[in-house]
């Protein structure tokens, strides 16, 4: 689940929010409802307890956050572009 936001929701949501700032936090908001879910969920299924599913989870955190940011540039990078046309 936090892999589909990640991929899915985290550059759109950086896209389309106004600022940066507003964008990272939206992010890390999905994010923080997603994994309880997801952790609850996995270890119902599994007391193993492993170490790299928190490795993984944190690699894919920091995927998102590069995605998020990623859409605020090219957001950026468009109205930039934008304002020196017209």
């Amino acid at each position: 689940m936090e892999l589909i936001l990640a991929i899915v929701i985290a550059g759109p949501v950086g896209y389309f929010s106004g600022t940066r700032r507003r964008a990272l936090i939206t992010y890390l908001v999905l994010w923080a409802i997603v994994f309880p879910v997801q952790t609850v969920v996995v270890y119902s299924m599994d007391d193993s307890g492993s170490v790299l599913y928190w490795v993984f989870n944190a690699l894919i955190l920091c995927v998102g956050i590069a995605l998020n940011r990623l859409g605020s540039v090219l957001r950026e990078r468009r109205r930039a572009s934008a304002e020196a046309i017209g």
